[in-house]
């Protein structure tokens, strides 16, 4: 399939990461047409789209999902009703706000590195920068990590100050290119946040597309650095991407414990 060069920003609200009840989150949008369309995708969010965001209503529109099927699952379910000139797909939680220019910075980034399937924006939250682009892990250590029980996949070290390519990005906000998403039939709804974009990169990667950090676009969270992390850990999660990965032996170990 091919896509034009459209940008669509999804807004997704789930139960870790509702919309906020005072707040469009339309309004945390840079103006300036960097975002040919936007969707507030809501899967089943306590209250569903506040009225400040129905008021936007000739800025975006609606998606009602009527259950909390997770993120992955409610950007497979939103990318599929988007129009085949959309070639672009920024995704966000509803708190998140853009610094200005970060869509048109992102979109660029995407011309100038036709292999990038995810192009990450660098994040601030409560203030502070936060590191968000880790090495991809190696799958050894990573068994030998949560058979013993300690928390995977670890942090990454400081964010690259230039536009270069990463192993993977936690960042709120990433930019995917509709392309690559569909080579890899797009999220695994298996996984939870900030894991499903581990896993998302890593099969990108697998398939020939690079993750890229992009400094000169800003975003900015409050609180914590990715939607649904304060939400209680799924411990299956790593175990499951990691059976995903290892021989039939070690596959059969990571499933008896989930």
């Amino acid at each position: 399939m091919r896509y034009g060069a459209g940008l669509a920003v999804l807004v997704v609200g789930t139960g870790d990461a509702p919309f906020p009840a005072t707040r469009s989150a339309v309004a945390a949008l840079p103006g300036g047409g960097a975002a040919d369309c936007v969707v507030l995708v809501d899967s089943g969010t306590p209250g569903g789209v506040p009225a400040a965001d129905r008021d936007d209503a000739e800025q975006a529109t609606v998606l009602r999902i009527g259950e909390d099927v997770g993120r992955g699952a409610a950007v497979n379910r939103a990318v599929a009703e988007l129009p085949v000139d959309v070639g672009f797909v920024a995704v966000a939680p509803p708190r998140l706000r853009w610094a200005d220019g970060a869509l048109t910075e992102l979109r660029a980034a995407a011309v100038r590195q036709p292999r990038a399937g995810i192009l990450a924006p660098r994040v601030r939250a409560e203030g502070s920068p936060v590191p968000s682009t880790h090495p991809l892990p190696r799958r050894a250590r990573g068994v030998v990590a949560v058979l013993g029980g300690r928390p995977w996949p670890p942090d990454g070290g400081p964010d690259p100050i230039v536009e270069e390519p990463v192993g993977w990005s936690s960042a709120p906000g990433l930019l995917l290119r509709r392309a690559a998403l569909d080579s890899v039939d797009g999220f695994d709804p298996r996984y939870p946040a900030r894991l499903d974009d581990l896993d998302l990169a890593d099969r990108l990667a697998r398939a020939g597309w690079c993750t890229v950090h992009v400094p000169t676009a800003m975003v900015v969270h409050p609180g914590s650095a990715h939607p649904g992390s304060g939400a209680r850990p799924d411990p299956a999660a790593p175990r499951r991407y990691l059976a995903d990965r290892s021989p039939r032996p070690v596959r059969a170990l990571l499933r008896a414990r989930y």
